[in-house]
């Protein structure tokens, strides 16, 4: 098919230098050297990309944008030189959003504009320098062929139907998201946007090896770190000066760690069958849940002295004469429950729709109607809850922070409801908010995500220990280490169909920052959710060897909780000894042993006369419990009723507030290295919620 683009006269497209200077000039004195910072992105393995090279027969993404040249000659040679365009011909499966000819002209003269501003300017330290000098494609540098090319490619195939939500799920060649955004033009026709003006105007052609999608526009990431991307947005004004106040921008500016140097490296899996890869980097990531100004001058709070003292008031045992940057500080604390050490798209605050490879979705991993929730640790070292209440239908489709549903019969007190059920915006929601005010809202940072809320975030202990958090607080094992997120680990894709390729990751000793490991025959692994497991969220942890390695717990509430882990038994395992911050808990665990086994005594529901209750209470007192109600495992089946997925509860616990760990350690002897300490879940659940008994059982169940 061919198109037929219509361009804009050069003149039309030129700037004068005071257009230029008034766009490009930022607020904060800040030197972002862009070219260098993108120069970071090419870190995508070269091993993966380049070998096994097939060349076919028919067409090809290069071949159809060689047959096309009139409309792409320009983004074929920036392919060429950036090393890409041979890849474009080969076996593989890619996305290629291609930029028309004008729309790269238009590029390189707006980028050299900036640069030309650059020179002229008196406070030059306030102009952006993209990295490129010239208007002219051929001044453009191959290493920065390489960074656009990557930028416009990624390494899986969706149609536009595939793209909903605000990214698509599969990161580029550069390692980063490409957001997506929505629209309908004059003529009432649907429109969709990449990275927020680079709008598709001819779609989803099919070639051998992916698609080919044209935009009208290049696709130029923001290389803000997340405290400039805020800041940028006039409308965040009184949270971005709060950031900056209490140090928390110089917290939130790692970006990669140019130290780890085993991204080439490659580990024998866990079945001992094939290699497996190393994570090809190491990324830092945050995440900024922010109230709007608006949301603040509501409450009357018009700038950073006032929001000051209503911290005071809302953390009243904070201490209000601490220096702002001490966490002791009240308005420390306010920051820093907003704030997330990871990147998390909107799409992705909590378990749902998550699909790379068609094969298999999240949804396919819950129970329908069952909510979707993820728990977290803030910066500010509190716990935080994010909810898709998918059991109630006017919120299906809704997230939000700290949710609580009252139980029948309960009353919540009114002073309690400014602290819960606080809306996450979806980003297209927010742009069409105000009357135009966010219509430039750009969620998306060189190293964190922005998420708008409606109402103000605080932290309150009563509500939270009381409601909120009185409850089953899972989490994920992969969700412990935030590592395995800002990296596109955890979740990387819905797998294969076959058993013998499971797509795992080998995560060296050193990789996370909440797992140290003791031994240094420790071998960790992630396995991606797959057709055959029957896990909850559809992934898990695996580690191997005579391994000794701790994890470090999410904080909670001081109290006494008992802690738990959910796992899958089989042949394959071994038996661990578990320890809670260096003390032992008991004997080793046996965790080969499937729960029909006298030593757990699973019997089904429906095989018992009352539901499954008496047989609940008899595991519980063999330190056992069924899995949940909330989640399905392979063929649909709701995991409780499985006896070979399990919850084995290690201890119960003062935790104390402040940080504590889990320490697991071999201890099977005849180990020859092959046995998998497989773990699931964990679960903290205080004491208080299991002894309710005016708590449904249904509802423990979950």
């Amino acid at each position: 098919m061919l198109y037929t683009f219509f361009s804009l006269p050069l003149q039309n497209r030129l700037f004068s230098q005071q257009q230029i200077r008034s766009k490009y000039h930022m607020k904060r004195k800040s030197f972002l050297w862009l070219f260098a910072a993108l120069m970071t992105l090419s870190g995508c393995k070269e091993e993966i990309m380049d070998g096994a090279r097939y060349t076919f027969k028919g067409e090809t993404v290069a071949s159809f944008l060689e047959q096309h040249e009139d409309v792409y000659s320009s983004f074929i040679e920036i392919l060429d030189r950036g090393g890409r365009l041979s890849l474009m011909k080969a076996y593989g499966q890619y996305t290629c959003f291609a930029p028309t000819n004008d729309a790269i002209a238009r590029y390189l003269f707006e980028q050299d504009s900036i640069y030309r501003a650059s020179l002229v300017d008196e406070n030059e330290e306030d102009i952006i320098w993209t990295g490129i000098t010239s208007p002219e494609l051929s001044e453009l540098s191959d290493s920065m062929c390489r960074v656009i090319a990557q930028t416009h490619l990624i390494p899986d195939i969706y149609l536009t139907l595939d793209m909903e939500g605000d990214i698509i799920p599969t990161m580029n060649m550069n390692d980063r998201y490409l957001s997506l955004s929505y629209g309908v033009n004059e003529d009432g026709f649907y429109e969709l946007f990449i990275n927020g003006d680079g709008k598709i105007i001819a779609k989803d052609e099919e070639v051998e090896n992916g698609v080919v999608h044209t935009i009208a526009k290049v696709l130029n990431p923001s290389t803000n770190t997340l405290p400039r991307q805020i800041e940028e947005h006039d409308y965040f004004h009184i949270m971005s000066e709060a950031i900056k106040a209490t140090g928390y921008d110089d917290k939130l500016q790692r970006y990669k760690d140019e130290s780890y140097t085993s991204g080439d490296l490659y580990m024998v899996d866990i079945y001992q069958r094939t290699q497996i890869p190393y994570p090809a980097n190491r990324y830092f990531g945050y995440s900024a849940f922010l109230e709007p100004d608006s949301v603040f001058y509501a409450e009357g709070i018009y700038n950073l002295e006032q929001l000051a003292e209503r911290c005071a008031e809302w953390y009243p045992d904070a201490d209000a004469s601490a220096p702002l940057t001490s966490q002791d500080n009240p308005l420390n604390q306010f920051v820093g429950y907003h704030l997330l050490d990871r990147n998390l798209a909107y799409s992705r605050l909590v378990c749902y729709k998550i699909k790379t490879h068609s094969v298999i979705d999240s949804e396919q991993d819950y129970l329908n109607g069952s909510d979707r929730y993820e728990f977290y640790e803030t910066m500010s070292g509190r716990m935080i809850k994010i909810t898709m209440p998918r059991s109630v239908v006017e919120l299906q489709s809704t997230i939000l922070l700290n949710y609580y549903k009252p139980r029948e019969g309960e009353t919540v007190p009114a002073e309690a409801t400014p602290f819960m059920n606080t809306k996450v915006y979806d980003p297209n929601e927010f742009r069409d908010l105000n009357d135009g005010t966010y219509t430039n809202f750009s969620a998306n940072a060189l190293n964190g995500t922005i998420h708008p809320i409606d109402k103000i975030l605080v932290y309150n202990e009563d509500v939270m220990v009381g409601r909120v958090l009185n409850t089953i607080i899972r989490f994920d094992a992969a969700s412990m280490c935030s590592e395995l997120t800002n990296n596109n680990i955890r979740w990387h894709f819905f797998a294969h169909a076959t058993a013998s390729d499971i797509g795992e990751f080998y995560i060296p000793n050193d990789y996370c920052e909440n797992i140290k490991v003791l031994t240094e025959e420790t071998r960790t692994y992630y396995c991606p959710p797959h057709v055959t497991y029957h896990n909850y969220q559809g992934d898990e942890m695996n580690t191997l060897g005579a391994y000794d390695f701790s994890i470090k717990l999410p904080r909670v509430p001081a109290g006494t909780y008992e802690l738990r882990m959910g796992y899958t038994p089989n042949e394959r395992r071994g038996i661990v000894q578990f320890y809670v911050d260096n003390e032992v808990t008991g004997i080793p665990v046996d965790v080969r042993i499937q729960g029909s086994d006298p030593l757990i005594g699973f019997v089904a529901d429906d095989q018992t006369d009352d539901n499954g209750i008496v047989n609940d209470k008899e595991m519980k007192n063999r330190g056992y419990l069924k899995a949940s109600t909330t989640y399905v495992t392979v063929g649909t089946r709701i995991a409780r009723t499985q006896q070979n997925v399990i919850r084995k509860v290690i201890t119960t616990k003062y935790l104390s507030d402040g940080d504590h760990w889990i320490r697991f350690k071999n201890a099977y002897e005849n180990d020859n290295g092959t046995n998998q300490f497989m773990y699931d879940y964990f679960e903290l659940v205080p004491v208080s919620y299991i002894r309710d008994e005016s708590i449904p059982m249904e509802e423990k169940r979950k």
